[in-house]
């Protein structure tokens, strides 16, 4: 048997007509949309252009079918094709709520991405875990909280907070920390996905498009090192955090030098933490990756659990439909033990998210056989196992 493998990162695109259609009457003409305009595609919400981007050609001369569909079975192929068995799945529209700052529109927005995300991934439990998306703002704590259990009662086993939070709030502050306490009690974990709670466009000059994707990884690590030195991560022993898209060899430096600078200047540190930051990192922290090998060879820094795959599908800088060879890359050369590789591809996750690998591997064995034969989808052979 191959590796089982968890993609830590997915994306599914909303219909285009998501919100236009299931948004109050009086908020119709806000929601998120998008529009093409000389040479550039506009993300609109609330009547403003929160983001742009020169439209290229964007093509890899692969065509990526499963990311619009509202029928599973395209992307069911493409991860068949791709030897991929279960995903963790991320906005593209719902997370443009982020960047307006009405309240009001913020949370129906969320409500309605949510509401359409599981009904759209339920169907398959053991393949995909929808991420549910909080409508984090100055306050808006008590209805995010609010959203997070409603959406725990859908069936959501993970839920997603801006990686750079409005002005006003601060993730090492305790304004989050009932959001904190229900998510630890229940158990689920919080991702930080890059690109969320702010424009990616830092640059426009030579070298924007790398400058740019670099950049926007260091707002993962921000929320890293302020989670774990402003001793939240202490506060709530048991939540889990998740960085992604934003690669992990980034980590081991992280971990040496919060460690380095809390023995340097210890008395200057505050607050006073029960470990070093590194251990705190090794306990609650994880990071995707898709295509990096230094974290992989810095394991002894932090540890194998914070470290966990991703295929980034649909996205160009995704690893579709080669991520068979680019595992097969990043592992080449490097010393490492059966348990760790299967760890790092699929069974951190499954522990993070509660998937059953051995259901996962059915459903992917029942629905390949499904799809190969041209047959119609048959909830009951995916719901009984």
């Amino acid at each position: 048997m191959g590796d089982f493998v968890f993609s830590m990162d997915a994306h599914v695109i909303e219909p285009r007509t998501l919100f236009a259609e299931r948004l109050p009457e009086a908020m119709k003409d806000r929601g998120p949309k998008a529009e093409r305009k000389d040479g550039y595609l506009n993300i609109i919400c609330d009547n403003k252009i929160v983001h742009r981007m020169n439209m290229g050609d964007g093509y890899h001369g692969q065509e990526r079918h499963g990311g619009v569909q509202p029928n599973l079975d395209p992307r069911l192929k493409d991860m068949a094709q791709d030897g991929i068995h279960a995903e963790v799945i991320y906005p593209t529209s719902g997370g443009v709520p982020y960047l307006v700052e009405d309240p009001e529109l913020k949370i129906a927005c969320s409500r309605i991405y949510n509401d359409w995300c599981i009904e759209t991934f339920k169907p398959h439990p053991h393949r995909f875990v929808p991420t549910a998306v909080l409508p984090v703002a100055p306050g808006t704590i008590a209805q995010a909280t609010a959203e997070l259990e409603r959406c725990i009662k859908l069936g959501y086993r993970s839920a997603l907070v801006p990686c750079v939070l409005p002005e006003g709030l601060k993730f090492n502050g305790n304004d989050l920390d009932p959001l904190w306490a229900l998510a630890q009690e229940a158990g689920i974990p919080i991702s930080w996905h890059v690109g969320t709670g702010s424009s990616p466009v830092y640059e426009r000059g030579p070298g924007g498009a790398v400058i740019n994707y670099v950049e926007v990884g260091n707002s993962a690590q921000r929320a890293v090192f302020q989670m774990v030195c402003g001793g939240v991560l202490e506060r709530f022993p048991n939540l889990q955090m998740v960085t992604v898209e934003a690669g992990a060899s980034w980590l081991a430096f992280l971990c040496e030098r919060m460690d380095e600078v809390y023995r340097a200047h210890q008395f200057y540190v505050k607050p006073k933490l029960s470990m070093m930051p590194s251990e705190f990192v090794k306990r609650q922290v994880s990071c995707t990756f898709q295509f990096d090998r230094a974290c992989i060879m810095s394991r002894s820094v932090t540890g194998v659990k914070p470290l966990l795959w991703a295929a980034d599908y649909p996205h160009l800088e995704g690893t579709f439909p080669h991520s068979q060879k680019v595992i097969q890359g990043i592992f080449q050369g490097i010393d490492i033990s059966a348990e760790d590789r299967a760890a790092i591809l699929g069974g951190n996750a499954a522990k993070l998210f509660k998937i059953d690998i051995a259901r996962s591997l059915a459903d992917a064995q029942i629905t390949a056989a499904r799809l190969s034969a041209g047959a119609e989808a048959d909830p009951a052979s995916l719901t009984a196992l």
